[in-house]
């Protein structure tokens, strides 16, 4: 039976779930702490209702384009592919030759890394309560 492309994406360029575990909780660091400070912000400019939640996806949108930024930098334009797995972990665009052998047609893109960086670290979840408190405290405090 041959491998999956899933198998041969791994094969060629293999993530070791150390490392992974590692960088989603780096990214949900930064997350969490981004998001206390922007509740924070909140309060103190005294924002309310949507105003405060749009101040809250503007920032978030904000750093996880730098943190994109960095990684794309980082990685000399491959991208998230090379620290997060993305959808199943399977590399863009790898070709079976005539002889069998396996090689990268493309540039080592993990389908669906972006969506890690962006959407990934608890940004609609633990984030987002991080904000909310933040938010409420110093809002409170300052009333």
């Amino acid at each position: 039976m041959p491998p999956t492309n899933q198998e041969l994406s791994l094969l060629i360029n293999p993530l070791v779930p150390e490392s992974v575990q590692h960088n989603n909780r780096v990214l949900t660091q930064l997350h969490s702490l981004t998001s206390f400070l922007l509740g924070l912000t909140a309060g103190i400019l005294a924002l309310q209702s949507a105003t405060g939640f749009a101040f809250y996806f503007l920032g978030t949108i904000l750093v996880s384009g730098i943190f994109h930024a960095a990684l794309l930098y980082r990685s000399k334009g491959k991208g998230a592919g090379g620290y997060y797995p993305g959808a199943g972990g399977e590399i863009e665009g790898l070709m079976t030759g005539r002889n069998g052998v396996v090689f990268d047609a493309g540039r080592g893109l993990r389908k669906g890394a972006w969506r890690d960086v962006w959407f990934g670290g608890g940004v609609l979840g633990e984030a987002l309560s991080g904000f909310v408190l933040g938010w409420a405290g110093v809002g409170g405090v300052l009333r």
